[in-house]
């Protein structure tokens, strides 16, 4: 009976950490990560700079990833990815466009458009759209479950995309000039 109740109470642990709920737009109806963060003082053209250098740092071949740089208008907009596992196995790449538009003393970030591929996976199908309740591969080539796990995992990811830029973006510059 003891091992019942406990097989019980796993089974619904499980589904709780994997029905946790994406940040959805209202008006586009797609999983958006997005803020407006103010540094007072901190010009449009500082806070343009820092971005290109995070989108540099952060992804190994920014130049591939950076799709559109408009230093006037405070503008950039990448396509960037993070690689999923699975109990070790490689599932694909869960892509997604990030913008960037920096102003006077703020900028915006929007991560969205949000979509799972297996070109480089070893194991599953194609997942598609994040917002998907089924993967597109169909349940044959990718359980449910597996799609809410990889959609979880995605989540996780994003939120550290969106934090890192954030502390990057917040840094007091200290270079030193007269070097």
């Amino acid at each position: 009976m003891k091992k019942i109740l406990f097989a019980l109470a796993l089974v619904f642990t499980t589904q709780d950490v994997l029905s946790q709920e994406l940040p959805i737009n209202e008006t586009t109806g797609k999983v958006t990560y997005e803020d407006i963060v103010k540094l007072e003082g901190i010009e449009k053209d500082v806070l343009y700079i820092r971005a290109n250098e995070w989108f540099a740092k952060t992804f190994k071949l920014a130049n591939a990833v950076i799709q559109v740089q408009d230093k006037e208008a405070g503008k950039i907009i990448g396509r960037g990815s993070i690689s999923v596992t699975n109990l070790g196995y490689d599932y694909g790449v869960f892509e997604f466009t990030l913008s960037f538009t920096a102003k006077e003393g703020r900028y915006k970030y929007v991560i969205t458009d949000i979509r799972h591929d297996k070109s480089t996976a070893t194991y599953g199908g194609t997942g598609g759209a994040i917002e998907n309740e089924k993967p597109d591969c169909g349940t044959f080539l990718m359980f449910k479950k597996q799609w809410k796990s990889l959609k979880s995992k995605a989540d996780k990811e994003l939120k550290f995309v969106s934090n890192d830029l954030v502390e990057y973006m917040s840094r007091v510059d200290n270079s030193d000039e007269d070097w």
